[in-house]
């Protein structure tokens, strides 16, 4: 469950509980899907507060230790141009602004943020959720 990982975003981890009350209260996916829908809908309508969306990662190396291109080292290399330098062993915090880059420009430290990222956080939280009554992700997604 998102919910239990420290890294997710709390408006991914609120939506997941208010899914699972959700299920414990109707056992029914179509019922979860419209909780669904309004969670989705205030993202895509911008009224969620970015501070809402931060995720935050421990750093295990230093930047330039990284071999592969990550949200994490992304954020990493902002901080860096920033003079916000992060030692292994501290987080970092970002907000996902566009999923398709793989640079610097993949994450900001501020206030933007790329909906259809955390729409499909959203969905995978959903499916989560509803699995066990035989829904996967395609179907949420679809529904």
């Amino acid at each position: 469950m998102e919910y239990r990982q420290r890294s997710r975003p709390s408006y991914i981890d609120d939506a997941q509980k208010a899914l699972i009350r959700v299920v414990d209260e109707r056992h029914d996916t179509e019922v979860v899907c419209e909780e669904l829908r309004t969670w989705v809908d205030r993202l895509e309508r911008g009224a969620v507060d970015p501070d809402e969306l931060v995720i935050t990662n421990r750093v295990s190396k230093k930047r330039e230790d990284y071999t592969q291109s990550t949200r994490s080292v992304a954020a990493l290399e902002r901080a860096a141009n920033l003079g916000l330098a992060r030692a292994p062993g501290q987080s970092v915090s970002y907000v996902v602004v566009d999923d398709a880059k793989q640079s610097r420009d993949w994450v900001l430290l501020a206030s933007e943020y790329d909906v259809g990222f955390y729409r499909k956080l959203l969905i995978r939280a959903a499916a989560n959720v509803v699995s066990p009554l035989g829904w996967r992700e395609s179907d949420i997604a679809q529904e």
